[in-house]
């Protein structure tokens, strides 16, 4: 189980780099309906051989700088698009934060159960899995929800990061027989609220879903 859990402390350059450009458009965004449009490139990016396309919800765009896409596996980083492309015209989230997608290029069988999968994130390896420092003793598992073959949980992490802040929302659901976790991190000087991070990071795996190509 745990080959598809992706372990933010992989990426706590990327994480902090793109939690710091967050941090300086948090405060004068723009609404995405008025807003200037963005490069697609920066919307979509497919990963390993076109199987999964990460697409960016609303406000949001791709930071190739601190994404990465191999054989056996992807990560891809997101965060507002002023902040990406250093443009105050570009739009920003209602909901500002960083988000990330993980791709296990391993083709498995479909979605585990959701009772496998409560399991695992209550295990030791599962928390640590959840940690962004891999302290499974730092993270505190809240609210689950499970809806449209997509687990959602929410997280909060002590201690950590002065940039970024305690909670993280994670989605883990299947594309094209890849097990996909999609998650939302929440930085310090924007906390989110938790139905707020919960409609965000379902939103985050739906448009991955519907961005991504039908199984054959």
């Amino acid at each position: 189980m745990s080959t598809w859990i992706f372990n933010p402390a992989l990426f706590t350059a990327a994480l902090s780099g793109a939690a710091m450009l967050l941090i300086s458009a948090c405060t004068t965004q723009t609404p995405v309906s008025r807003a200037a449009p963005t490069a697609p490139a920066l919307r979509k990016l497919p990963v390993l051989d076109n199987a999964v396309v990460i697409a960016a919800p609303p406000g949001y765009c791709i930071d190739m700088s601190g994404s990465r896409s191999e054989r056996r596996d992807a990560f891809v980083l997101l965060a507002s698009c002023r902040a990406i492309t250093g443009d105050d015209g570009a739009p920003a989230p209602s909901t500002p934060g960083l988000l990330m997608a993980s791709v296990d290029g391993t083709n498995t069988a479909g979605m585990p159960p959701q009772a496998e999968i409560e399991k695992f994130f209550a295990s030791s390896v599962g928390r640590s899995a959840l940690s962004q420092e891999g302290d499974p003793d730092a993270v505190t598992l809240g609210e689950s929800r499970f809806r449209d073959g997509t687990y959602m949980i929410n997280v909060r992490e002590r201690g950590g990061s002065e940039v970024l802040g305690a909670q993280s929302w994670r989605a883990v659901f299947s594309v094209n027989g890849r097990m996909v976790t999609a998650t939302l991190r929440e930085v310090a000087e924007a906390p989110i609220n938790s139905n707020d991070g919960f409609r965000t990071v379902e939103r985050f795996a739906r448009d991955i879903r519907r961005a991504s190509p039908a199984a054959p």
